[in-house]
């Protein structure tokens, strides 16, 4: 199960410690663990909060988990497919997150956390190059769709990074941890994100070219229109989408939507 999904266990205790320690667990906390594979990081996690849920897809690990950390009463193992699994089943939480996601499907894990409103903090682990593109901050290459879907529900800090040593079998990448603080309110009400992604998606889809033509062209609007927006938020005719914040990006969606 673990080479379909690219899983990659953690072996490292200091890197696992780390982990744990970046999640801010106060003994009143509850965690979830996502892919907890052969109980690992739970360790670590276990003497710091109140409760553990570990939601491990492999029935053979899940059978195994507890009785392998020796039972402990403050333990859940629920054998799921976090994909599929009810999060509301969970209760109101807030709920704190810690995982080493298997690679193949982090980023859809991700997606499914981040408009839950029962979380408070995440410290999630992805390859390193998935991780930079969280947390990216405007101007740069790594910055794009990704980091605006995260931003809109969550600040996103790049908080460790660890070489292929920590884990087995060895990634054949780097792999590094993002920490996660959800946001009170999404930045970007949910009727507004349809449109909001829109615009986007038209602007980074040609990340190269200056994003006032490509949005003009992409949403079939007046170029006069498109400009107009561009001046009243002060953002340069010349800026690229990489360029615009996620704040002026919610203001032009809604200007030009």
């Amino acid at each position: 199960m673990g080479a379909r999904l690219d899983q990659h266990y953690l072996v490292d205790t200091a890197a696992r410690d780390a982990i744990a320690a970046a999640a801010q667990i106060a003994p009143a906390d509850s965690v979830l663990e996502i892919g907890p594979g052969r109980g690992m990081l739970t360790q670590a996690l276990l003497p710091r909060a109140r409760t553990v849920v570990a939601v491990e897809l492999d029935e053979l690990l899940a059978a195994q988990l507890s009785a392998a950390l020796g039972g402990p009463a403050n333990l859940r193992v629920v054998n799921a497919d976090f994909l599929e699994f009810d999060l509301e089943s969970l209760g109101p939480g807030p709920w704190k997150i810690a995982a080493n996601l298997p690679y193949a499907v982090a980023t859809p894990i991700l997606q499914r956390l981040l408009p839950w409103p029962h979380w408070s903090v995440a410290v999630l682990m992805f390859q390193k190059e998935v991780a930079e593109r969280i947390a990216a901050r405007p101007g740069g290459a790594d910055y794009g769709l990704l980091t605006l879907s995260v931003g809109i529900h969550a600040s996103a800090e790049l908080v460790l990074e660890f070489s292929r040593e920590s884990f087995r079998p060895r990634p054949k990448v780097a792999s590094a941890a993002v920490l996660l603080t959800r946001r009170t309110e999404p930045l970007v009400p949910a009727v507004e994100q349809a449109a909001f992604f829109r615009v986007a998606k038209v602007a980074f889809g040609q990340r190269r070219k200056m994003a006032l033509g490509v949005l003009a062209r992409g949403l079939n609007l007046g170029r006069e229109k498109v400009a107009g927006a561009f001046a009243a938020l002060g953002i340069a005719p010349s800026a690229r989408a990489e360029e615009i914040s996620l704040e002026l990006w919610r203001s032009l969606a809604r200007m030009l939507a």
